[in-house]
C-alpha cells in the first residue's frame, strides 16, 4: 500500500488554467517564504496549494 504525502506549492492560473511556478516544499512556511519574495502586486496573484505525492 502506497502512502501519501503533502507538499505545497505555489501556483496561479493562466488563461484559466492551473499553472505551477515552483517546486513542491515540503511544509508551509517555506511556500510562504518563496512566495514573499515576489513583489507585492504578483504575490496578490499566487497562491498556495496542496498536492499529494505518492512515496
Amino acid at each position: 500500500m502506497t502512502k501519501a504525502i503533502e507538499k505545497w506549492l505555489l501556483y496561479t492560473h493562466i488563461a484559466g488554467e492551473f499553472t505551477p511556478l515552483s517546486k513542491p516544499f515540503e511544509t508551509k512556511e517555506q511556500a510562504e517564504k518563496a512566495r514573499a519574495k515576489y513583489p507585492e502586486r504578483k504575490r496578490k496573484t499566487i497562491g498556495l496549494g496542496v498536492i499529494l505525492v505518492e512515496k
